[in-house]
């Protein structure tokens, strides 16, 4: 637990500087702010890709980029571990392994950190025998996930199924004609009429929001064609549902704010080019559990919609910034929540 005085001085490095909210940064906040606090003030966020992302990444990576892939991503024979058992490894590898500076060490060699992380998380405490608790990480894949840890280096773990995976559905939407027009995969953009960014990262500084924060976000596909004055943002998607069914993970992920704060930062990074004869277009291109993709366009009334909601979260973003008040979301904190 980290000490009131260690914590306050982790808010004053936090409040020294410029923050940027990204939109899984706004998310959190908005749905817990404790959680918000805890990752992004105290620094006590998880390393590494959840495995739920991965896929994404993968499918991204292979469908618009596919060069170096050596140098990006290292294949882990088998099986990846489960979530909960990745996340005891990474804890042990950035925050104990490094202490002991012995590089021989190996998962096993942290039995006692390990079992105090488990009662920290309150994970397996059902299991009142210690050696079966351990077992129930210090397994197999488990060891083997943390032996690739140490030589990775900056490089994404993947294994051989969640690439074969993605290379199945990167293989099915380079062969959707819609698809590659789309994400403008045979143009041969010349940075004057047509222009095509793939994992393009942009900011907004606060003063030019008006706010005592700014904006961050790296763009997944953005096409600009310069004679139709059109900009295309696409972003991909993975889901565990239906086509059909992906409007439930809209509202339940807030992926509307998403595509908010990407339309506001293009703005910005396209300031000098745009005029208002300009339109900017925004999809989710999605890949739903029966591999079907479909690249859902977002009309001008809903991003109109989502603007003005926009408006709102800003304000409560800005109240809990600005009052350090990070109890509760912010209707709760208001007493606006009724039964």
């Amino acid at each position: 637990m980290i000490k009131e005085q260690d914590q306050n001085l982790l808010e004053a490095e936090f409040y020294s500087k410029p923050f940027y909210f990204s939109y899984s940064g706004l998310n959190t906040l908005l749905d817990s702010p404790v959680v918000f606090y805890k990752e992004y003030v105290l620094k006590q966020k998880e390393d590494g890709i959840k495995k739920y992302l991965l896929e994404g990444t993968l499918i991204h990576y292979l469908l618009l980029e596919n060069h170096g892939f050596d140098d990006k991503f290292v294949v882990l024979p088998g099986t990846l571990p489960s979530e909960n058992n990745m996340l005891i490894a990474d804890r042990i590898f950035n925050e104990f392994y490094p202490v002991r500076g012995d590089t021989s060490l190996e998962l096993q060699d942290f039995e006692q950190d390990i079992d105090d992380i488990l009662k920290e998380i309150n994970l397996h405490q059902a299991v009142k025998d210690r050696d079966k608790r351990l077992a129930k990480v210090i397994d197999d894949r488990t060891k083997e996930y943390f032996k690739f840890l140490k030589t990775k280096q900056d490089k994404t773990l993947i294994d051989s199924a969640i690439l074969d995976k993605a290379t199945h559905r990167a293989d099915i939407a380079k062969s959707n004609h819609h698809i590659r027009k789309l994400l403008g995969m045979d143009l041969n953009p010349d940075g004057k009429t047509i222009g095509v960014y793939n994992e393009l990262e942009l900011s907004i500084e606060p003063s030019e929001l008006g706010l005592p924060f700014g904006f961050h976000g790296t763009l997944d596909n953005m096409v600009v064609d310069v004679n139709t004055k059109t900009v295309y943002i696409n972003d991909f998607k993975t889901t565990s549902k239906r086509l059909k069914d992906f409007q439930e993970s809209v509202d339940l992920w807030n992926y509307w704010l998403q595509a908010v704060m990407y339309i506001t930062l293009v703005r910005k990074f396209l300031s000098k080019v745009m005029t208002d004869e300009w339109k900017i277009e925004f999809r989710f291109v999605v890949f739903d559990k029966y591999d079907q993709v479909y690249a859902f366009p977002v009309s001008d009334e809903t991003l109109a919609t989502w603007f003005t909601a926009f408006e709102t979260v800003k304000l409560e973003a800005k109240y809990h910034y600005e009052s350090k008040d990070f109890s509760l979301p912010f209707a709760f904190v208001m007493g606006n929540v009724k039964l």
